[in-house]
């Protein structure tokens, strides 16, 4: 055997042991681990270390100042105000009191082992407080301080060696570089932050990865009366991350809502799954700021112009089954709704107001978001019109006008609110000269304690002084504008739905590992710039199942003739290079003669060598053309944080311009790929659009759970263009194929 078939052989071998035996047993741990079990044991697992950050009985702060003009004293006499239940331990090596209370100068000298040590004292310092924390057996530590890993390289080693401290000593770290934690609820209720506000208690969690905007939430949430019951500044994510957070707050019967703010996320393989499971129970709320920096080479694939950046990420909070907010705004809106509101009936509508003009906003709203402004039955009319001003309007919204009373707020909300066409309510309130808000407010309260069953009722009450607080304190949620609120019931109605939903299947083609290890191996020694040959291309995906158009490579006229003989029908005649054909004219369509195969070869060149590109004019293939079908375009690009991005849309070379395509991460699940085609305008084409046939959709199903496959199987893919698919009335039929491999074939492979 020669020595690069010596490298082949020991390639592919590597390949095929992922692909094979080894995959398969990894596809079904990996499934195992996704599992309610699995999940719960990993969440009982972490569950001591975190009881110790959110609810300790004794907290020592290391560096706590009687300077309320510090961070660090103004954070301790945040503690001590809170009235924490527990032992407070300030720990000052200069004093013997802080703000009055005795100190001590260590942690050693301190009378009792605190579950939870606050760590304010300068960065270089850390690690060895840390490290006598874990002396101690201390097992939970928050780290205030600054100046690590955000300063540069000098405080990314300084970071690394505290997370080495840390982990040798057995200590689980928040931060560096955070705001600290706060507990809103019971007996544990402390604010170990230096944010003077202490929310209203609650059963809303709540995580940032900025300690600015943290802060900022919770003064938000305390002005709408929304509380909250756990806060965590994660500052830099040394070691406790959203993840873990995200486990414990899923398996807490304190924990009705989960608020996340992020600006990245971390260990998203693990992230999706935690979190799909987390939000079957309850609803998580994300905002994610920042954009990845996904593919550069748009210049040499649609897939990568077409999911780079925020679309990835959007992609990922999807199959995550998490609510994205685009604003801090709108995450407060759901949260106003989703901590009062756990079922929703259903889209329906009844939009109840006292001025024709912002019902009519109402409406707008509703219908922009996915739910229904139902016309009233005749039955809820005629009970509604003796109750209302013969002026009024008792269609859907319902004009009370300007006149409407308190009482007359009252009886209609009942009269809706038991109403069979209605699953919902927004009460509207516009102050006119004589009825007061709280009246209204009261009446509101009233019926709503009236009305059977699980209808969800919003007020909006647009008068200068907002809401009253009356209607906070009994969980009915208020909103400023009807588009806030309309918004916010459409989105969590979103959420129900999904959630209801069976659960998600993998579905793998059967694949010939050795084969397959063989073929990437020989190709990637052939490839150019990394991109694989396209007949290397095409066996790869057909490797998996796919099914492509039969192709011949040529170089001369001659062998063109002769290719069209050998296939025996109406061709395509295009460059075999790697590059978008259509582009430079590089592509001869309906071509159905030897001769106008020799012909389109002889043209394609010549235009290419007047362009000055004759390097790409060497390799042609003769192509059976596809003569029907739809169009698509299915593609992956890998991000680097993310992983594999697999994208389907509306093929074609209007592809980037039209930019009808939806994105998710690989492995697709059944319902993953449900919910992309289903997201298309161009959907439509393929299930009988105005008469025409129906195409075979559940041919580009499988099509599109081979590539989610072949992609999961082997990482070193970066970028991936099917483009043109035809889909048709039987089957789909890839027609170009691009494919290309990171410089070096990865390890784990």
């Amino acid at each position: 055997m020669s020595e690069p078939d010596a490298e082949v052989s020991e390639e592919a071998l590597r390949i095929s042991r992922r692909i094979g035996a080894d995959t398969r047993e990894a596809f079904e741990a990996a499934s195992a681990r996704y599992t309610d079990a699995a999940l719960r044991e990993r969440s009982d697992a972490g569950r001591a270390a975190l009881d110790a950050f959110l609810r300790p009985h004794s907290i020592a702060v290391v560096g706590a100042s009687s300077d309320p003009n510090t961070i660090a004293g103004l954070l301790f006499c945040n503690l001590v105000d809170s009235h924490f239940a527990g032992v407070v331990l300030p720990v000052n090596r200069s004093h013997p009191t802080v703000q009055g209370i005795a100190a001590y100068p260590d942690l050693a000298s301190c009378p009792v082992v605190p579950d939870l040590v606050i760590v304010c004292v300068p960065a270089p310092a850390v690690p060895s407080v840390v490290a006598q924390a874990g002396l101690l057996g201390v097992t939970a530590a928050c780290v205030i301080s600054a100046g690590f890993a955000e300063t540069g390289p000098d405080g990314s080693a300084l970071q690394a060696n505290l997370a080495k401290e840390a982990d040798v000593y057995g200590v689980r770290l928040v931060g560096p570089n955070c705001t600290g934690i706060l507990s809103g609820t019971g007996d544990e209720r402390f604010n170990a932050t230096f944010s003077r506000v202490l929310p209203l208690p609650g059963r809303t969690s709540l995580l940032s990865q900025s300690g600015a905007i943290g802060l900022a939430v919770l003064e938000a949430a305390k002005n709408r009366g929304l509380g909250i019951g756990a806060f965590v500044s994660v500052g830099n994510t040394t070691d406790i991350s959203a993840n873990d957070l995200l486990l414990y707050w899923g398996q807490d019967p304190a924990t009705d809502l989960i608020l996340l703010y992020l600006e990245e996320i971390q260990d998203p393989q693990w992230f999706i799954p935690i979190a799909r499971w987390v939000s079957r129970r309850i609803p998580i709320v994300a905002v994610k700021a920042g954009r990845t920096e996904a593919g550069v080479r748009a210049a040499a694939s649609h897939t990568a112009a077409l999911s780079g950046g925020d679309v990835a990420v959007d992609a990922l909070l999807k199959q995550a089954g998490v609510i994205r907010a685009q604003s801090i705004e709108e995450m407060l809106d759901l949260a106003t709704i989703l901590s009062s509101q756990r079922r929703f009936r259903g889209r329906r509508v009844a939009v109840l107001t006292n001025g024709g003009g912002p019902g009519i906003l109402a409406a707008d709203a509703c219908e922009t978001n996915g739910l229904v402004v139902p016309k009233l039955t005749a039955s809820t009319a005629a009970r509604l019109r003796p109750l209302l001003p013969p002026e009024a309007s008792v269609s859907n919204p319902v004009d009370m006008i300007a006149s409407a009373t308190a009482q007359q707020y009252g009886k209609a909300v009942r009269v809706l609110g038991a109403a069979p066409e209605i699953d919902a309510l927004i009460v509207m309130f516009n102050t006119p000269l004589l009825t007061r808000a709280s009246d209204v407010a009261a009446e509101v309260i009233a019926a709503r304690a009236e009305i059977e069953g699980d209808v969800p009722l919003l007020t909006v009450f647009m008068n200068q002084e907002g809401p009253p607080s009356s209607l906070h304190e009994t969980g009915i949620p208020s909103f400023a504008f009807p588009e806030n609120a309309a918004r916010a019931l459409g989105r969590s109605v979103e959420w129900q739905d999904r959630r209801a939903r069976r659960v998600a299947r993998v579905l793998r083609p059967d694949v010939e590992a050795q084969a397959v290890g063989r073929l990437v191996a020989a190709a990637s020694r052939r490839a150019s710039d990394g991109w694989l040959d396209t007949l290397d291309a095409q066996a790869l995906i057909a490797a998996y199942g796919i099914a492509v158009a039969r192709s011949v490579r040529v170089r001369t006229p001659n062998e063109a003739e002769a290719a069209q003989v050998a296939l025996g029908c109406t061709v395509a005649v295009k460059l075999a290079a790697t590059v978008h054909k259509s582009d430079i004219g590089g592509v001869r369509l309906g071509v159905a003669t030897p001769t106008g195969a020799a012909t389109a070869v002889q043209e394609i060149r010549a235009d290419l060598e007047s362009a000055g590109m004759a390097g790409v004019a060497t390799d042609f293939l003769v192509q059976e053309q596809i003569g029907s079908g739809q169009e698509m375009i299915v593609g992956v690009n890998r991000d680097p944080l993310l992983g594999s991005l697999v994208m389907v849309g509306l093929g074609g070379t209007l592809v980037e311009l039209l930019s009808d395509v939806a994105v998710r991460i690989a492995p697709l699940s059944d319902l993953d790929i449900d919910d992309m085609l289903g997201s298309l305008k161009s959907f439509r084409l393929l299930t009988g659009y105005r008469g025409a046939p129906a195409l075979d959709v559940d041919a580009l199903r499988r099509l599109l759970h081979s590539v989610s496959a072949l992609v999961d199987d082997l990482p070193q893919i970066t970028e991936m263009d099917l483009n043109p698919v035809f889909v048709l009335e039987k089957g789909a039929v890839a027609a170009d194929v691009r494919i290309r491999l990171a410089d070096r074939l990865s390890t784990d492979c």
